[in-house]
């Protein structure tokens, strides 16, 4: 990684492979049932490989998982959303603290963003106003945070 922090190959992005494994243990505590925390790993990586499409699918059977499985997890499984989000704004809140001050400043950034989707393979598709069409349509809303500090 280079020394601003920014992830420069497919070498810097692997080693992040440990953190991401602490990350997701974590969240093992937010499913009531154990068999179903390794439908989550399952469905985390797949969300993060280089397949040409994220969908259960591809990502079951890249696993060595049945595809109906993993559905079934993605539709069925119980979790507590609210323990996993209160978790992620602690880890949030505590690398933010880390962070050295910058004369420049850290600005937090939040973007909700549409897309318009095809058929019901994706997870979240439904009908909704997507900002992008301006009208109702099948779409997924994604959230995604950001931080920015100094010149980084």
């Amino acid at each position: 990684m280079s020394s601003e922090g920014n992830l420069n190959d497919e070498k810097d992005i692997a080693g992040l492979g440990p953190a991401f494994r602490t990350y997701r243990g974590h969240n093992r505590k937010c499913f009531p049932q154990k068999r179903t925390v390794g439908h989550c790993d399952t469905y985390c990586l797949g969300s993060l490989s280089d397949l040409p499409r994220k969908s259960v699918e591809p990502m079951a059977l890249q696993a060595g998982t049945a595809v109906r499985t993993l559905q079934e997890f993605l539709v069925t499984a119980c979790w507590d959303h609210l323990q996993a989000r209160d978790f992620l704004q602690q880890c949030l809140a505590q690398a933010v603290a880390a962070l050295p001050v910058n004369p420049l400043g850290t600005i937090g950034t939040i973007d909700e963003t549409s897309c318009q989707k095809w058929g019901d393979q994706t997870l979240g598709v439904q009908r909704q106003y997507p900002g992008c069409l301006g009208k109702i349509d099948n779409d997924i809303v994604t959230d995604h945070i950001g931080l920015a500090c100094g010149r980084f």
